[in-house]
């Protein structure tokens, strides 16, 4: 996450909206929540905020540094 949140810093990308995501639904069409990615020049992030914190994420334009900075934010490999 530090390695993030240094790229971040240094392309100036934590005032960007993160639009870029998609909703983690089981065969059950069950919502485990919602999966980010995070673009920058060198690599390509995702990030995971589980059920029910995504629906108050997705109401709003969050921007990257907000969404890195919520606390139920998991940074996947």
């Amino acid at each position: 996450m530090q390695q993030l949140i240094q790229l971040i810093e240094k392309e100036k990308l934590g005032s960007q909206l993160a639009k870029q995501h998609t909703l983690i639904i089981d065969d059950k069409q069950v919502v485990h929540g919602a999966l980010f990615i995070i673009k920058t020049a060198r690599k390509t992030f995702k990030l995971m905020i589980p059920a029910p914190f995504h629906e108050e994420i997705l109401k709003n334009n969050v921007t990257v540094s907000t969404l890195i900075k919520h606390p139920q934010v998991m940074l996947l490999s």
